[in-house]
Formats: C-alpha cells, sequence, structure tokens
C-alpha cells in the first residue's frame, strides 16, 4: 500500500512538471510582452515607483532578446560645454552608467550644439557651450568603452532676440544667401564629422529638422550629403521634424542612395486640451495619430525609419504639446505614471514596427523630461530587454 502510494505521488509530480514545461514553452512562444503586466501607477510608498518596479525586476525570469537585436533601443544624452563628453565630464561617464543599468539602452544619442544669431543669418557659431571635435572623440570612445552604440547628431540653436530659437525657422530670401548657409554650416560641422568617423560612431545626422531649408534646392543636400558620407562611412540619416510631414510636400532628396534611414523628432500631441489621458487608450492612440504617419513616409521614401528623439514630461498633461518645456509647461503637475503610460504606448508600437528601426528618447537627465530614476525608466528596461528588441 505504501509503496504504491509512492509512485502515485511520483506519477502526480512527473504531471506537474510536465505541465509547467508546456506553460514555458508557451510564453517563449508567445513573447511574454511586458507591457501585459506593467504596472503603470506607482506604489504610494513609493511616489517615483522605481524601487517597486526594480523589486519586481529583480523576482523576475531574465528574458532573452531574439526577434529585432539590430533595433536602435536608445537615450539621448546632451552635455554642454567646450569639455562635455570628455574625459573630463564626470556627467557623461556617471550618466552612461546610469542609463546601463537604469534602461538597458544599447545606443546614446550624442548631440552637438551649433548656433546662428537669426534665422536670416548665414554664419554658424561654436560657443562655450559647444563641446570641441576632440571632445566628442573622446565622448564616443567612452561610450564604446561601456559598450554602447554612438549616434551623432547637430543640434543647432536660433537665439534670435525676436523669440526664434527652432532651427527649423531658419530661412533666406535669396539661392547666394542660402548657398553662403550650406556652405558655412559645412565648414562648422565638418571637423566633428571627421572626429566621429575616426572615433567610429555607428550613426551620424547630416542636420536635424531645418523645416524651411529642406525646400532649399536638392543639389544643395546632395552636395552636403556627399561631402559627409566621403569622410563618415557609417550609418547616415536626416532628421525631420513631425509637422514638415503634416505641412510640407516631402524633398526629393531624402530618397538619397547616401542616407541609410530617416530620422523623425515624434512630438505629435495626443490631445488638444491640457488633460490626462487613459493609459490603456494610449497604444492605440498612438498608433492611429503616430504610427500611420511613420509608416507611410517609410513606404514613400523607401527606406527605414528612426524615431531620432521623442519625450514625455513628467506631467499630467504629458500628451498634450509634448514639445513644451516653458514655465507653462513646469507649472503642471507632475504625474510619472502618465509619462511612462506615454513611454509605454510608443514602445508597443514601434518595437513591432517592421518600417521602424530604432528610437530615442528626450533626454536623460534633463529637467521635465528626464526619466531617471523613475516608473519610464522601468518601462524602457522592459521593452529594451524584451523578446521583441
Amino acid at each position: 500500500m505504501k509503496s504504491r502510494s509512492h509512485r502515485y505521488r511520483v506519477y502526480l509530480l512527473s504531471l506537474m512538471l510536465m505541465a509547467i514545461g508546456v506553460l514555458f514553452q508557451a510564453l517563449l512562444l508567445t513573447g511574454h510582452l511586458p507591457h501585459m503586466h506593467l504596472g503603470l501607477h506607482p506604489a504610494a510608498a513609493d511616489p517615483s515607483g522605481f524601487f517597486a518596479y526594480q523589486k519586481r525586476d529583480q523576482d523576475a525570469s531574465p528574458v532573452v532578446r531574439m526577434h529585432r537585436p539590430t533595433f536602435e533601443t536608445g537615450m539621448i544624452f546632451p552635455q554642454w560645454g567646450q569639455m562635455a563628453y570628455s574625459e573630463r565630464d564626470n556627467n557623461w561617464q556617471i550618466g552612461l552608467s546610469d542609463i546601463q543599468q537604469q534602461t538597458a539602452a544599447q545606443w546614446i544619442e550624442l548631440p552637438i550644439n551649433f548656433y546662428q544669431s537669426t534665422i536670416n543669418s548665414t554664419q554658424i557659431l561654436r560657443t562655450n557651450n559647444t563641446p570641441t571635435p576632440q571632445a566628442v572623440a573622446a565622448g564616443i570612445q567612452i561610450a564604446h568603452a561601456k559598450h554602447f552604440k554612438v549616434f551623432v547628431i547637430p543640434l543647432l540653436t536660433v537665439t534670435d532676440p525676436r523669440g526664434y530659437t527652432w532651427s527649423g525657422s531658419i530661412q533666406f530670401n535669396t539661392l547666394q544667401e542660402t548657398e553662403a548657409w550650406f556652405a558655412n554650416y559645412w565648414y562648422a560641422y565638418q571637423p566633428y564629422v571627421s572626429a566621429a568617423a575616426q572615433a567610429g560612431a555607428e550613426q551620424l545626422a547630416v542636420g536635424t529638422e531645418y523645416e524651411l531649408l529642406q525646400q532649399a534646392p536638392a543639389t544643395l543636400w546632395d552636395q552636403l550629403i556627399a561631402q559627409t558620407h566621403q569622410i563618415f562611412h557609417g550609418k547616415l540619416t536626416y532628421d525631420i521634424n513631425w509637422s514638415s510631414l503634416l505641412l510640407y510636400p516631402l524633398p526629393p532628396w531624402l530618397r538619397n542612395t547616401n542616407l541609410s534611414a530617416i530620422g523623425v523628432s515624434v512630438y505629435n500631441p495626443l490631445t488638444d486640451t491640457p488633460q490626462r489621458l487613459d493609459p490603456n487608450k494610449l497604444p492605440a492612440l498612438w498608433q492611429q495619430t503616430i504610427g500611420k504617419m511613420l509608416d507611410n513616409l517609410a513606404v514613400q521614401i523607401r527606406k527605414p525609419i528612426i524615431v531620432s528623439e521623442i519625450g514625455y514630461r513628467d506631467s499630467a498633461y504629458a500628451l498634450y504639446k509634448p514639445w513644451l518645456r516653458d514655465l507653462t509647461a513646469q507649472s503642471w503637475p507632475p504625474d510619472p505614471a502618465e509619462q511612462a503610460a506615454a513611454y509605454n504606448a510608443a514602445l508597443t508600437n514601434v518595437l513591432s514596427d517592421k518600417h521602424i528601426t530604432g528610437i530615442f528618447f528626450w533626454a536623460w537627465s534633463i529637467d521635465l523630461f528626464q526619466p531617471n530614476y523613475k516608473p519610464a525608466a522601468q518601462v524602457l528596461h522592459k521593452w529594451y530587454t524584451s523578446p521583441m528588441a
């Protein structure tokens, strides 16, 4: 009797082990999508939600990357100053380690800050806020030592006293002025293109959000792309602003064969009024408003798309005019859960979209937008280590 009972218990144990094995295989085959069990609202005892997420991560089984190993899982980490990104920039080195630990990002976007005095000026300026080419090269090498891949981009700011600050507002009345701007732009950018090439950066943008200049003669753009390609043999992009896709015809030079992808700065609002949106409805709303726009662009230009910049404030109104960083935006109530939900909506869509090959979030350690030690960082970590990535 005792022997039969023992055999029966062994039989039941075998059945249980087989059932567990089948369940585990099913989880692997279905992808075990992380957004299905994300708790986007932080616990009251932990306002940031960071440590609650961290504990769940420690308790969870590790997930193996498998489906899209070349997808660019990125974070933007801007620094200012002549020695920015260099060995003397402690913030760069510490921040890279924090990004790696908190988000599992494998790509870093490194902006280089240029300036011009008005929207009609043809002079491109380096200031005390602009890193030297040597500092940029050192920053790339430091990032490589931490096993990041590097995407270098130019960020041009207008210091016009009339209030214009966006590079998309730059425009000229004559072809001669336009040609002068392109010549001076290349003169300013060329040392950094060389530094990026010598340091082995994986990807570089020829420009960022020059919305009105995009309608300049295609020969000027093709020449700029050729000059850049002659020095930099990695992946080349041009990063267009989302508004360009709604307001202007696509310039033909976007199809230039030396551009391996087109980047898009994605700051589309998902609401017309300051309000908090239901996190459960955000993925579908994001796809309808933004995903279709990016897919249409990919089809038209026959190139992959990179979300080269996207950002959401730690705010209850994260989805209302997400580009705002002024005093009005600063006065809105913080809401790390809404920020995390916005991150989740974007990542739910882009990681499963074969037209999109990367995404970079604005920005580490930047007030209002930073995900540091917040639920948004944990959303990044979930997706950037998921089977989808």
